[in-house]
């Protein structure tokens, strides 16, 4: 199991954390009703002007609660499904080399899942924020593990909750490693689990 950790003080995330809701906001429920939203959650700001740096981490915590505070838990995860879906696009356009991108479908998925978690653990702060990432890469998938999530701290549920990241990992991994390959969140923080844990399965 490999392991990384946010540099010491860090507890920032990348913007598309924000972005991409809002964007998924305005997406599922209109660009009217999403404004209103975010209005009425306090979050007003967000209308005007998105980020463009790196944001504290409890940012993002806390506009996906006031989210599940106003429109439920089951509304909030298809929101943060998308955003997480849609953060992915954003990645694999935008920050995965091209040569990356053309050579990693061709690899032993095994091979591909083992490069490229250790690429992306490097830099897993930028979406993990003071969370901890490991993964494990097996014969035919991966366990990919985020303890601390921040989109599920503080959270008791009896479901997974980590629906941003579930998503956000399938989507990225689909077009480059497999287009059948599934994520599941099988643990979750939120449950009392030590860890987020996220099956990787290639059929």
């Amino acid at each position: 199991m490999h392991t990384t950790h946010a540099p010491a003080g860090v507890v920032r995330i990348g913007p598309n954390s924000i972005i991409q809701t809002v964007g998924a906001l305005n997406e599922l429920y209109g660009a009217e009703a999403a404004r209103a939203i975010l209005e009425r959650i306090g979050h007003s700001a967000l209308n005007e002007q998105l980020p463009t740096d790196m944001v504290d981490e409890q940012v993002f915590m806390a506009l996906i609660n006031a989210l599940r505070t106003d429109l439920g838990f089951e509304a909030t995860g298809k929101v943060l499904a998308r955003s997480g879906e849609r953060t992915a696009d954003y990645l694999l356009a935008n920050r995965i080399p091209a040569p990356i991108r053309i050579l990693l479908p061709w690899l032993p998925a095994s091979l591909g899942l083992r490069i490229f978690l250790k690429a992306i653990a490097g830099h897993a702060w930028t979406f993990a924020g003071s969370g901890r990432f490991s993964y494990d890469v097996g014969r035919r998938g991966a366990t990919i593990c985020l303890a601390d999530s921040p989109e599920c701290r503080g959270m008791a549920t009896d479901a997974p909750l980590c629906h941003y990241y579930t998503h956000c990992f399938q989507t990225l991994l689909r077009p480059l490693i497999n287009p059948q390959l599934m994520v599941r969140e099988t643990a979750c923080g939120a449950m009392g689990a030590d860890a987020c844990t996220f099956e990787v399965t290639i059929p």
